[in-house]
């Protein structure tokens, strides 16, 4: 599998701001002249006959899907916008049309979150729409697990933990994200306020320890001990 060069992406970045090119995002394909490919083929595979549905009640499927497919690929390939930006614009482009249901009136924000890869790493690869689907299955994948998926599963169970999970700074450690679905899963009666609490909590404690040096039993530890700060019933 080939993928864009750098100065495609930048070009095709510059097509969300041009209105006679813009009208690429709502065509039954991305047909550009500017795709340009680095000449030399990448370890990348994916299947013929991948298919993503695009409706948020499978955002978990699909995840899996997309994990399975690039399992080998490392923390620095999967922060290469090149690699994402392109599979937007070609083999998932209507996939991610119809996931976000891509119009004419969309704001230019909106295009440059789902087809492409910029800002913070944090954001951007949370954001970009396939991106997003490896992603968590990368923070959650459990091999320890009879369903190695388990916690994957439960990530996108609810778009509130999805988005105060992985789109927070420590949505970056393997073990506070795992940390905490465990200790929601222990706890699925919590409501969406009382969860919300928990995050702002756990955000607050980051500022003050390296919550990346934490094992996911001391996330569960340090969020039992917020819950009983703020008068939150959990399992005991």
């Amino acid at each position: 599998m080939k993928i864009f060069t750098k100065d495609c992406c930048d070009s095709l970045l510059k097509y969300v701001g041009d209105k006679d090119q813009r009208i690429n995002y709502v065509g039954e394909v991305f047909d550009s002249t500017d795709f340009k490919y680095l000449n030399i083929e990448t370890k990348y595979e994916l299947p013929e006959n991948i298919a993503l549905e695009p409706t948020a009640d499978k955002d978990y499927e699909n995840s899996v899907k997309i994990f399975e497919a690039l399992k080998n690929l490392d923390r620095v390939q999967a922060n290469d916008k090149r690699l994402w930006v392109t599979l937007t614009h070609t083999c998932f482009f209507e996939y991610t049309q119809k996931r976000w249901n891509i119009s004419n009136s969309d704001s230019d924000n909106t295009l440059i979150r789902r087809f492409h890869f910029e800002g913070s790493s944090l954001e951007a690869r949370m954001r970009n729409s396939i991106s997003r689907l490896w992603w968590a299955a990368k923070l959650t994948f459990d091999k320890s697990r009879t369903d190695n998926f388990e916690l994957t599963k439960l990530l996108w169970s609810r778009q509130d933990i999805y988005q105060n999970i992985v789109e927070r700074s420590y949505g970056t450690y393997d073990s506070v994200v795992k940390g905490f679905l465990e200790f929601y899963s222990a706890n699925p009666q919590l409501k969406e306020d009382q969860l919300r609490r928990l995050f702002t909590a756990l955000n607050s404690v980051g500022g003050v320890k390296l919550l990346s040096a934490h094992t996911e039993n001391e996330i569960k530890s340090t969020l039992k001990e917020l819950a009983t700060y703020y008068k939150i019933t959990i399992a005991a």
